[in-house]
């Protein structure tokens, strides 16, 4: 990762199956991953599952910021992006205080005028930042299908299982296959992978 020199390095949830303790020695080498201006992160629903809490401190030790229903700026050359993240969808009845996928208040104080990159674990989020005029949507969660020919079980529940889509006039999602699995241990026609996206105003001419 460190060779990729990203500005921004962003891990949108499922960190993990099990609680933070029992994967600690699997999750630490995260703090080894790193960002010129910033390492951020939204929960998934698997974190849900094994005491949520407990990833939440783990990632903040290794030094990576929540984005739980907020956003922060990211300013490079003259411009400035806005970096919001929500909690995933099937949390709202964690009982965590502030988990839960609230749109509205992880813009909240945005400049409107701003392009918005929104961290969202699932996929099917991106009906509601298209209706809020999201530019670009980052997801994980489907693991690209893992196993073919499941991914088609996957696009019943999701708008995307896998790459780059549009939804509406102006959002874009990426859904990225993410670089595990979940149940068995082995993934078929699903690459692992780690992206890295360029991303360009349309309003400056592209350089050399």
């Amino acid at each position: 990762m460190s060779t990729l020199k990203a500005d921004l390095v962003c891990h949108t949830g499922d960190i993990a199956d099990g609680t933070a303790e029992r994967r600690r020695a699997q999750a630490v080498p995260l703090g080894t991953v790193r960002a010129t201006r910033a390492r951020v992160y939204v929960t998934g629903n698997h974190e849900y599952y094994s005491e949520a809490q407990g990833w939440v401190d783990l990632m903040d030790e290794l030094g990576w910021e929540p984005l739980r229903n907020r956003h922060l700026l990211l300013e490079r050359g003259g411009d400035t992006l806005v970096v919001a993240g929500v909690g995933d969808v099937t949390v709202e009845a964690s009982g965590l205080a502030g988990h839960g996928a609230h749109l509205a208040g992880a813009l909240n104080g945005a400049d409107p005028d701003l392009p918005v990159l929104l961290l969202a674990h699932q996929p099917k989020f991106v009906d509601r930042a298209a209706a809020a005029g999201i530019d670009l949507q980052l997801s994980g969660h489907t693991h690209g299908g893992q196993i073919w020919p499941f991914h088609h079980l996957v696009r019943l529940d999701q708008p995307a299982v896998a790459g780059l889509s549009r939804h509406g006039t102006r959002t874009l999602l990426y859904a990225s296959c993410g670089t595990s699995f979940w149940g068995p241990p082995f993934r078929v026609f699903a690459p692992s992978e780690i992206t890295l996206l360029v991303l360009r105003s349309p309003h400056r001419p592209t350089t050399p």
